[in-house]
């Protein structure tokens, strides 16, 4: 039993943890689009117009998305695990 609770414990730690990441990774995502010099181009001009309304994976590295997906995937797999957990 004592071993139960130090597992939820643990595991409410790590989804505390892993939803802080998530926010952090999104700030910095969304700050990076809304700074991102193709976002910024004025759209008066028909070169500049195609960058105006670029989404966010032309603006921010893939890798970054990747990285936010992957934490939310691991965040949902903590939440199962705890779940799982108290269903025992």
């Amino acid at each position: 039993m004592a071993a139960d609770n130090q597992k939820e414990k643990e595991l409410r730690e790590q989804i505390l943890s892993k939803r802080q990441q998530i926010e952090f990774d999104r700030n910095n995502l969304e700050a990076e689009q809304e700074l991102s010099p193709d976002n910024r181009e004025t759209p008066d001009v028909a070169e500049e117009a195609k960058n105006f309304d670029d989404s966010t994976e032309n603006v921010v590295d893939t890798a970054d998305l990747k990285a936010l997906k992957s934490a939310e995937n691991e965040l949902e797999d903590l939440l199962k695990q705890l779940e799982d957990l108290g269903k025992n």
